[in-house]
């Protein structure tokens, strides 16, 4: 399945797109404007109100727990967290940062930030949301208690966070990041109640009353009375329950004892697409799978012939047989076609055996024998993409191993250990904070070993710049370096599956996230 969109990369840039422009407005400082109905002004029909939505998910786990220092962002619970509480922002469809419990918010060159609270938000008990409440729940992931990394590498930013007045919160970052109100929509940055660690109480701001939650089973929430928000929560009752087998998801959709499941497989996707009284929902999403190839280690240390690896793999191949064609191929950046900042100016690489075999010659070799680590616990087809390179690459005179690893300490014993494997990414809402997370010299989660000083610098000073025209050049450029000297091969990205029954409702769908950003219970609705 191509992207739709591709056909851009050969046409001249046009104008400043929707997304664009308001992110241009959050860098000079944005009011409540921006808070309109980013979802609601796609709706087709009027939102009705009321109905008991039963919501098939996975990823459960008896361990689960509503502490946002333990995010690990499974789909099950994390449906559940923000059905029941509120962050402060959060990602519309095109990928731009809206308010939330906020109302808006000003930024300036030095990296302060007012963040404007709305009035009249309540928590589930009754007392009012205070920016105290906001200062004390974001402090807690600067703490040694937490393990969600990514709320920690945020809050640890900020080397002034303060309540100034009951209603706003003053912000100063230590480096500047205009990409502040995005990172302020992660799903572990949810905001309680100061000073009450009880978050498995589940006294939040959200839409829902958390009426029962057993943890890697059911969650059971009641629409809160006193929502602030008109636009979400329809729903009288949601109930999510988890739903491991992806067979047995389908099944309780079709059968009618689930309204709407996250994920089917994409063996019966086509099927579930074709019932009558059912839709597929396909969002173009960021999450992609790779072959890293580590830049530190021999052979890989040598580029040409990690270039013969890159332009020996039919993509379009791993897409149809591995994907089941839902979804896009990659181009060696882990940016999605439909992000901000996409470098579209980058040739597509595409199967060559010719050019693949003029590398492997500059790479002073007639024949290469290369390992491929790979398992089923890396993601669902990973070891079948193995296969395939190993057919595509024998032409070439490239040997591959297909090195088939138990999935049980895949993530442990192969990743960031092996010299070649198989990974996925969940993709981050911008383009900094899937670089920044993944590439950068100093990061611990960089399996090519890809260090470059220039990458780097570019990524510290585009966040920091708030001329929109000036930060698409540097990112660009990040992206360039990364494609021309990294060990990345992104080999696709996939799409972001719903299955539902047509009695739904909802507007645009989002892609930062599987399952509508993990919100579908607080932006969809039954039809009247």
């Amino acid at each position: 399945m191509t992207d739709k969109r591709s056909a851009r990369a050969d046409q001249a840039r046009p104008g400043p797109s929707r997304r664009e422009l308001l992110a241009a407005g959050a860098a000079v400082g944005l009011t409540g404007a921006l808070g309109g109905l980013p979802w609601g002004a796609a709706r087709a029909e009027t939102a009705a109100k009321g109905g008991h939505l039963t919501l098939g998910a996975d990823g459960g786990s008896a361990t689960d727990t509503f502490i946002p220092l333990q995010a690990l962002g499974a789909d099950h619970v994390t449906l559940s967290i923000l059905s029941t509480f509120d962050t402060l922002t959060e990602m519309d469809a095109d990928g731009v940062p809206q308010p939330s419990l906020v109302e808006g918010w000003e930024s300036n060159p030095d990296g302060t930030w007012i963040f404007q609270l709305r009035k009249g938000v309540e928590f589930h008990d009754g007392k009012p949301l205070t920016a105290e409440d906001v200062v004390w729940s974001l402090k807690q992931h600067a703490t040694e208690n937490t393990k969600f990394a990514e709320g920690k590498q945020i809050v640890e930013n900020l080397e002034e966070l303060r309540a100034d007045g009951p209603d706003k919160v003053f912000m100063k970052q230590r480096e500047v990041n205009f990409d502040l109100p995005s990172h302020l929509s992660s799903f572990g940055l949810i905001i309680g109640q100061a000073e009450n660690d009880d978050w498995d109480a589940g006294i939040g701001t959200g839409p829902y009353r958390k009426e029962a939650f057993e943890p890697g089973q059911r969650y059971l929430g009641k629409k809160f009375a006193n929502f602030y928000r008109d636009d979400q929560g329809h729903f009288d009752e949601v109930e999510i329950l988890n739903v491991t087998d992806p067979g047995a998801r389908v099944t309780g959709l079709l059968s009618g004892s689930l309204d709407a499941i996250g994920s089917p497989d994409i063996s019966v996707a086509k099927r579930l697409a074709a019932a009558p009284g059912f839709t597929l929902v396909e969002v173009p999403g960021t999450q992609h799978f790779t072959t890293d190839m580590r830049t530190d280690v021999d052979p890989f240390t040598d580029h040409n012939l990690r270039m013969a690896v890159k332009y020996g793999i039919k993509r379009q191949e791993i897409v149809d047989k591995v994907l089941g064609g839902y979804g896009s191929i990659g181009n060696d950046i882990p940016i999605s076609r439909t992000q901000q900042f996409f470098n579209k100016d980058l040739a597509q690489r595409e199967y060559d055996p010719d050019k693949a075999k003029s590398y492997l010659k500059k790479a002073g070799m007639d024949q290469a024998n290369l390992v491929f680590s790979t398992s089923d616990g890396a993601f669902d087809g990973a070891v079948d993409v193995g296969v395939l390179m190993k057919e595509t690459m024998a032409p070439i005179g490239i040997d591959v191993e297909v090195d088939r690893r138990p999935a049980d300490g895949y993530w442990t014993d192969v990743w960031l250990k092996a010299p070649w494997c198989a990974v996925y990414w969940n993709g981050r809402p911008t383009v900094d904070w899937m670089l920044s997370s993944t590439y950068t010299s100093g990061s611990p989660w960089n399996s090519t070993y890809f260090k470059n000083a220039t990458f780097d610098k570019l990524l510290v000073d585009a966040r920091r710049e708030a001329d929109q025209d000036k930060r698409r050049e540097m990112y660009y450029e990040a992206q360039r370096l990364l494609y021309d000297e990294g060990g990345l091969v992104v080999l696709a990205f996939a799409n972001i599956l719903i299955g539902q029954n047509d009695k739904l409702g909802h507007g645009a769908v989002g892609s930062s996230r599987r399952v509508d950003d993990s919100r579908l219970p607080r932006r969809w609705w039954f039809k009247a």
